[in-house]
């Protein structure tokens, strides 16, 4: 079995982030961690199952699952990055005189598209290790 703290480590270790915009308890620290699972199991076609009371997944995963794994980690970040920034600031972007909000917009889209195609690459280089 493969433990949260060994897949959240190798997700930290791929977004380096303030704390302050990490998970500040373990009930969110597991939530991330099963939709980022749920994610997996629906691209990769896997059963994997989170078991928070022992804090792991019910198998041993592959270096290159967890990588993928992690990668959707920090894609769900980026995500929930540009949703904050994007409803929080619009609103009120003209009004305060925030600058450059469409770049910074521009950016974390472009951050989350380039996460997408690193998963896709990911796993096109699993693929490739079976044929």
């Amino acid at each position: 079995m493969t433990s949260y703290d060994e897949i959240y480590e190798e997700f930290l270790s791929r977004c380096k982030v303030d704390d302050i915009d990490l998970p500040d308890t373990n009930e969110k620290i597991y939530a991330v961690i099963r939709s980022a699972v749920r994610d997996f199991n629906n691209k990769m076609r896997t059963q994997i199952m989170c078991d928070d009371e022992l804090e792991s997944v019910n198998q041993k995963l592959s270096d290159d699952d967890l990588l993928i794994l992690a990668h959707y980690l920090r894609l769900n970040f980026l995500r929930n990055q540009l949703i904050h920034f994007s409803s929080t600031w619009q609103p009120f972007a003209k009004d305060i005189g925030l600058k450059n909000f469409q770049s910074q917009l521009k950016a974390l889209e472009t951050l989350v598209s380039n996460e997408k195609e690193n998963i896709k690459e990911l796993i096109v280089n699993t693929l490739d290790d079976f044929m």
